[in-house]
């Protein structure tokens, strides 16, 4: 669960290269057709190795492509909208299959596999590099917990990275293409600082086990939404003060290979992105920079 599963952008993307309308079919279902075929394969091979975890996650992902495909052509809306949509959709389809199948000890089962996973691979991360030993066990006390959270957020990435994807393979058979979105506009609707107060409110009260988890897991996809939210916000201001990408990305690098500074790095980028709900810095700075040309004579 440390890693995504690749079909979750390349089946997506075929589908909806071979359903959604605009452009010739001289380009997109040779290519559509690929994609698929690769994408299908890899998930017949993983659901079929004999892990439950590997075959629910395999279904999760057709559930997932199905509803989000759908959404996007019954109803047009943002991609990070239809993208929730379908997570929440498949989630909960998912659900109901495992307990049809399964039953309610699958959940045990599933958490445990999870559990052994993170194990592996992070005991071949300490081979490789024995300083991470510390980080050993809370890194796989965290994956089992948070594993439906993580699998949350990488359909996220999958199914935008899917829609770009499909949006520029479309572009060669036609003249007329939208821009690629840009990461300096995400957003997300201000609703999800409720999913940090829940969270901040398991980590305080006495709570049941089973809300412990489903908090945890809306804390962690309520906050890496908002660190990166917060990295929007840099980038614009960045971009409005002449500072370049390249510097951007080498500070960042910096700061992921120095565990100190990323500790300080996320929780602020955090912050940034939950007070961006009542302080809107990139529409200051946009009313700024009008203010300020329409004073220059």
């Amino acid at each position: 669960m440390l890693w995504a599963h690749p079909s979750l952008v390349g089946l997506p993307c075929a589908v909806l290269l071979i359903l959604a309308p605009g452009g010739s079919s001289t380009w997109r279902q040779p290519i559509a057709a690929m994609i698929g075929a690769v994408s299908l394969a890899l998930l017949v091979v993983s659901g079929g190795s004999g892990s439950r975890l590997a075959a629910a996650q395999s279904a999760y992902i057709v559930l997932a492509t199905g509803a989000f495909v759908s959404f996007v052509l019954l109803e047009p809306a943002p991609i990070l909208r239809q993208a929730f949509r379908a997570i929440v959709a498949a989630g909960l389809g998912s659900a109901v299959l495992i307990q049809a199948i399964w039953g309610s000890e699958a959940w045990g089962a599933l958490g445990w596999e999870a559990t052994r996973q993170a194990s592996i691979t992070m005991r071949t991360i300490v081979e490789v590099a024995p300083d991470t030993f510390p980080i050993y066990e809370p890194m796989v006390r965290f994956v089992s917990l948070t594993w439906p959270g993580m699998l949350a957020l990488q359909t996220l990435a999958g199914l935008a990275l899917a829609w770009q994807l499909y949006g520029r393979v479309a572009a060669l058979a036609s003249t007329e293409s939208a821009p690629p979105a840009r990461f300096r506009d995400f957003y997300m609707g201000d609703g999800w600082v409720w999913g940090i107060v829940a969270w901040l409110g398991v980590l305080i009260l006495p709570v049941s086990s089973f809300v412990q988890v489903a908090g945890t897991n809306l804390g962690l996809v309520a906050s890496t939404l908002y660190v990166l939210r917060g990295a929007a916000i840099v980038v614009t201001f960045a971009e409005a003060f002449g500072i370049s990408a390249l510097t951007l990305v080498i500070v960042g690098a910096v700061a992921a290979a120095l565990a100190v500074p990323l500790v300080f790095v996320l929780p602020g980028l955090c912050t940034l992105g939950i007070t961006d709900t009542w302080y809107q810095y990139r529409r200051r700075l946009a009313e700024a920079r009008e203010r300020q040309r329409s004073n220059t004579p």
